[in-house]
C-alpha cells in the first residue's frame, strides 16, 4: 500500500510540472486514462496532445533553445552530482532549481525528460570549452561543427571534464 501511495504521490508532482502522460505512465506505472483524468482535474484542461519529442536534438533547433537545453543539463549535472538517488526525483530537482534560476524559459518538464534521458544513454555530453570555460552540450544540434555559444571557439569531446 505504501508503495502505491509514493507512486501516486511521484505522478501528482510530475502531472503538477505538466509532465506528459506517457512520462508519468513510464515512471509510476499508473494507467494512462486515471493519470489524463488526474491531469485534468488538477490543471482544469487536457494534458497536451501529441508525441513526445524524440531526442535532444528537436528540442535545440534555434540556438535560444540550444542555450535553455545546456544550461538545463548543467543544473541537472549539478544535482547528479551530489545526490545519492537515481530516480526521476532528481529531474524533478533539477528542473525545480533552473526554473527558479531561469523563470522565463519555454523548456518544459517533458523535454527536460528527454534531455536527461539522451544524457544517461550518452547519446549528449557536456564538456567545457577550452578557451572560455563555458559548458558545452555535444551532439545537441544537427550539424557537425560542434561550438561554444560564448565565444564561439570550435570545441571538441577532447575536452570533457564537466
Amino acid at each position: 500500500m505504501l508503495k502505491t501511495i509514493n507512486k501516486q504521490l511521484l505522478a501528482l508532482e510530475l502531472l503538477k510540472r505538466h509532465a506528459r502522460v506517457s512520462i508519468v505512465h513510464r515512471e509510476t506505472g499508473l494507467s494512462k486514462p486515471l493519470l489524463r483524468k488526474t491531469y485534468r482535474e488538477f490543471h482544469g484542461c487536457s494534458a497536451h496532445p501529441g508525441a513526445l519529442k524524440y531526442s535532444t536534438q528537436g528540442l535545440t533547433r534555434t540556438l535560444k533553445k540550444y542555450k535553455e537545453v545546456t544550461l538545463f543539463a548543467v543544473c541537472f549535472e549539478k544535482v547528479v552530482s551530489r545526490s545519492q538517488n537515481s530516480d526521476i526525483r532528481i529531474i524533478i530537482n533539477a528542473f525545480d532549481i533552473y526554473k527558479k534560476s531561469y523563470p522565463v524559459s519555454q523548456l518544459d518538464f517533458s523535454a527536460a525528460w528527454v534531455v536527461v534521458r539522451d544524457l544517461q544513454r550518452g547519446i549528449t555530453h557536456i564538456i567545457k570549452c577550452h578557451h572560455c570555460r563555458a559548458p558545452v552540450l555535444l551532439n545537441a544540434r544537427e550539424y557537425n561543427v560542434e561550438r561554444c555559444c560564448v565565444c564561439k571557439t570550435k570545441v571538441t569531446e577532447t575536452n570533457r571534464d564537466f
